[in-house]
């Protein structure tokens, strides 16, 4: 029997890491209910989700579990986002795309992380977890290509 649309998205999903199991989505995020959030949303999509509660933590995973995407606060409780993307681009060359998920919208905010890499920015509410699930194959194609997103 043929596979359904649902059935189908989530196998999409499952070989978007490129090694047969679901991508491995990395989200830096401080705040326990946003992140639980995403993850539930993530993980009904097929996706394998990893929280990190600071920037060390996502280091750490990086090295032990590396992403093909990481999801970026930019408000952490040991550094800030711009930094952990600068130094991602330092101790991962050829890091994952990040999209940074962020309470702030300036135009000065956004286009400093593009400029750092991030191939989105995204405002939290203005997006919903079911969103940004949707979109994770296009931002994982984007960094597979070297890409940025539109806003």
């Amino acid at each position: 029997m043929p596979a359904g649309p649902l059935e189908a998205g989530i196998l999409a999903r499952w070989q978007l890491s490129g090694r047969g199991s679901p991508a491995h989505v990395l989200m830096i995020e401080d705040d326990a209910t946003i992140a639980d959030m995403y993850r539930v949303q993530l993980e009904h999509d097929g996706y394998r989700v990893t929280i990190a509660t600071t920037a060390e933590l996502g280091f750490t995973t990086m090295t032990a579990n590396p992403p093909d995407i990481v999801l970026l606060d930019l408000l952490l409780p040991d550094r800030s986002g711009f930094e952990v993307l600068a130094s991602l681009n330092e101790r991962f060359p050829s890091h994952p795309p990040v999209v940074i998920l962020s309470n702030y919208g300036e135009p000065a905010m956004i286009d400093r992380g593009r400029s750092l890499g991030a191939v989105e920015y995204l405002v939290k509410s203005r997006v919903t977890p079911a969103d940004i699930s949707g979109q994770i194959p296009t931002w994982i194609e984007l960094g597979r290509r070297g890409g940025q997103g539109e806003s």
